[in-house]
């Protein structure tokens, strides 16, 4: 059984390059990941193999951080539990249920370690975008004698009185938040965000990028000086990509609905538009921002397929 992605390969840095996560950003990453290779998904005392199963985007094998597409069938349960990392969830279809929260197509929930949450229920076949900063545990001991109903772990005194329950968002649905204007002036008109979770601290961002049909970003290439990741959810996105097999060539190319990339800081990219418009869900682990820009010559090449 094959137990790693078929992206995480042919990486030309040297063997002793640490870089965390492997980049990918490929024709194949780009295109549709809904045919990367699914293996068992499982997390102790949470989820098992039976239930779900996972379709590995991107991971880093050294601490577990990663962006999996996990399929879980209907009816699976899971008890009142925590994790033991921070983890961040975007449903794609169906409906799970987290305690009293229904996380139905295109929701969003973050869930920091330590908070007691559930229990679960999945109502519908489901398909989750499921993002932990490291492999977590899911510990249940603490709740297993409690009623499994889900007062007993909203109202639970680690739940209203922690640290971390400040920054805990049970749900949020797209489709009924307001668009923002983004925060970076490099993007012109025709492009806006709905905000899911940030940190100040350390300039996480999560959120939805949504571009207009006929959005052009400019005649520049450039890189931000921290990793960037993003799933289209809806649309299409031509451009000039820094795909991983060689990252200082860019090449054009379309990512299209279901298409996903991860890519480090620094990797140079763009320009980019859209003929369709589009909607993405998009990662950073610090402020997105462009350190650097270089025009771009090929921008009379911009608006059609070489």
């Amino acid at each position: 059984m094959q137990t790693k992605p078929k992206l995480q390969t042919n990486i030309s840095a040297a063997a002793q390059t640490s870089i965390g996560r492997i980049h990918v950003e490929s024709e194949e990453s780009l295109n549709s990941v809904i045919e990367f290779p699914k293996v068992n998904f499982t997390v102790d005392n949470f989820i098992n193999g039976e239930a779900a199963k996972t379709q590995i985007l991107s991971a880093d094998i050294n601490t577990g951080e990663s962006t999996q597409r996990v399929h879980i069938r209907k009816g699976w349960t899971a008890p009142i539990g925590h994790f033991t990392e921070n983890l961040e969830l975007f449903v794609l279809k169906g409906k799970v249920k987290q305690g009293g929260f229904p996380l139905r197509e295109l929701s969003y929930s973050y869930i920091p370690a330590g908070v007691p949450i559930g229990p679960w229920i999945a109502e519908e076949d489901s398909i989750l975008l499921w993002m932990p900063e490291a492999t977590p545990i899911y510990v249940t001991e603490p709740y297993a004698q409690l009623p499994q109903i889900p007062e007993n772990s909203v109202y639970h005194k680690l739940a209203q009185s922690a640290v971390a329950v400040r920054d805990y968002i049970p749900i949020k649905e797209i489709k009924s938040m307001p668009w923002e204007t983004t925060k970076y002036s490099y993007l012109p008109p025709g492009a806006a965000r709905r905000s899911l979770s940030s940190n100040k601290e350390t300039g996480r961002d999560t959120w939805i990028l949504g571009l207009v049909p006929m959005f052009i970003e400019g005649n520049f290439l450039g890189g931000h000086p921290t990793t960037e990741e993003a799933y289209m959810i809806i649309g299409s996105i031509h451009g000039h990509w820094a795909m991983n097999d060689d990252p200082f060539n860019r090449r054009y190319s379309t990512m299209r609905q279901d298409g996903y990339f991860w890519r480090p800081a620094h990797i140079p990219h763009g320009p980019f538009w859209t003929d369709t418009g589009s909607l993405l869900l998009f990662r950073t682990k610090g402020e997105l921002g462009y350190n650097w820009m270089l025009h771009n010559t090929d921008i009379g090449q911009q608006c059609f397929e070489p």
